[in-house]
């Protein structure tokens, strides 16, 4: 919440932004690798770009440094990111593109072979084999995470399994391949195709708590179990985990892993058809290499059983597909929920009431509309005004960075407890803000008296998912979040002490009540 005659400074944030983002992103690359030291270089950059523009010019070293910011961090984040999305996808021209931007603005030695392999693959998605190994061969060379995969796909586009499954476990010790999450769908693969199922599930299991330990490793999951349940011929499983945490998997690929499970069930008349039409049909030359290659080989043979102890982990596995791709432990983002979409609508509409009848910055037109006034309350009995003063903003800065709060952190939680608990939670943790603002004002404890914004309940969702993970702290993966949830709260104090006008007796209240 925001207090009486206080606007949110853009240079403000971005100056917080640009001192508090770096120094956490060099907690978090202590290690000595390669990809760490990049990182640690763009974060000393901005620190240095921030610094000499306090010294400079102070009243717009914000905008200095956010600038550095965003262009050596969040840009390169945000464009890898959105590059391993593309290369999921199988859009790989795309994803060389956006790596090759990334190499102007961040000093990764590695983008240039990233670049390279997004090359190699094309090319052989186009059918120009030849071209292609020649690309991959001359990446694989490379000891870091595009040379590892360029030999992986090598492997792949000759069809040899045999020669993969045999890489993975020889020269991939366990420890590289958990540094390198990745490729684990492609050796996983590997071993369903030569038979090795009993082997394929063990890797599977192993690795799966590390995947869900990390949200950026969640489709590395969804990937990883995607061959786990076509060669164990579960196909009901399969067809939800494609509508539930494989949505943007392209159709001939999916294509392609039904007819794996159709016929690993032993429905292999079944899985040949899916197959053929798919080898004709298809306009990715790798499918229709893939397809060509498992008709070469017997699929009339049904394959051996799981062991007792594999059979039972990979019945578990199957409950983990049906389920939305929204557990505690593996939080979908970047989707609106029916409760989070109507309380941004509503924060906007009131906005919108704000800017007609006379701004979102007048303080007569904000109190008619229910600004949190204590006084207020506790004398005229004008209770209502704690629930009021959640849906009003002091400007477009205050207001896009509360429903970004909410758009990131608010959907999770509703795909969690249902969106009649989300709505609850929502409410009463606003409430509790307000209430204990106004009770720590009776008290003399804070001197806001004039309150409006949406960040008491927003700290309330924070504060509901310490208390869900709370309860299975006793797992490795809560007590990571956990401990991500208290760095969200630490950096939130830290802003509500370096921004006096931002109430931190509203934020604490509501991440208690949450």
């Amino acid at each position: 919440m925001l207090r009486r005659f206080s606007v949110l400074d853009l240079n403000h944030i971005l100056l917080f932004i640009a001192c508090v983002s770096p120094v956490i992103l060099l907690a978090r690359t202590c290690r000595r690798t390669e990809a760490n030291r990049s990182w640690r270089l763009a974060a000393i950059a901005v620190l240095v770009v921030t610094g000499l523009a306090v010294t400079i010019t102070p009243r717009n070293a914000g905008f200095f440094g956010g600038g550095a910011w965003l262009l050596l961090l969040f840009l390169p984040t945000f464009g890898l990111r959105r590059a391993a999305e593309l290369a999921f996808e199988q859009r790989f021209a795309t994803a060389r593109r956006i790596v090759g931007c990334l190499r102007f603005l961040h000093p990764i030695a590695t983008l240039r072979d990233e670049r390279r392999l997004m090359r190699g693959l094309e090319l052989a998605q186009l059918g120009e084999t030849e071209a292609a190994e020649e690309i991959l061969m001359n990446v694989a060379r490379a000891n870091n995470r595009a040379g590892r995969q360029a030999a992986a796909q090598l492997f792949r586009i000759r069809g040899d399994w045999n020669g993969l499954a045999v890489w993975s476990r020889h020269d991939l010790p366990e420890v590289a391949l958990g540094g390198d999450p990745d490729l684990l769908p492609l050796c996983l693969q590997a071993l369903g195709e030569t038979g090795a199922r009993d082997q394929m599930v063990l890797q599977f299991a192993r690795n799966a708590p590390r995947l869900l330990a990390s949200p950026s490793h969640q489709q590395t999951f969804a990937a990883s179990l995607m061959p786990v349940l076509a060669f164990c011929g579960r196909t009901s499983a399969l067809v939800s985990l494609f509508e539930t945490r494989l949505r943007r998997l392209p159709r001939d690929a999916r294509e392609y892993w039904m007819a794996t499970s159709k016929a690993a069930a032993g429905e292999n008349g079944a899985g040949r058809a899916r197959l053929e039409r798919l080898r004709h049909r298809s306009s990715d030359a790798l499918i229709r290499m893939n397809c060509e290659q498992r008709l070469r080989r017997s699929m009339v043979s049904s394959p051996l059983p799981l062991s007792r102890v594999e059979e039972a982990t990979v019945s578990r596995l199957e409950r983990t597909a049906t389920r939305p791709d929204s557990s505690l432990l593996a939080p979908r983002t970047g989707q609106l929920t029916p409760v989070v979409f109507v309380i941004i609508a509503l924060n906007l509409c009131m906005f919108l009431v704000e800017i007609a009848l006379g701004g979102s910055m007048n303080d007569a037109t904000l109190h008619r509309l229910g600004a949190l006034e204590p006084f207020a309350v506790l004398s005229a009995g004008e209770y209502w005004r704690l629930g009021s003063a959640l849906f009003l903003h002091y400007g477009a800065v205050h207001l896009l960075v509360n429903l970004y709060a909410l758009y990131v952190l608010g959907p999770p939680l509703e795909a969690e407890i249902g969106p009649r608990l989300f709505a609850l939670c929502y409410l009463l943790a606003g409430l509790g803000s307000s209430i204990g603002v106004v009770a720590l004002w009776r008290f003399g404890v804070t001197k806001a008296d004039f309150l409006v914004g949406a960040s008491g309940a927003v700290m309330g969702i924070v504060g509901a998912w310490a208390g869900l993970l709370s309860r299975q702290k006793h797992l490795p993966v809560a007590r990571r979040r956990l401990a991500s949830i208290g760095l969200i709260v630490l950096i939130q104090t830290a802003f509500d002490f370096w921004t006096p006008q931002v109430s931190m007796a509203a934020h604490l209240s509501g991440l208690v009540t949450g």
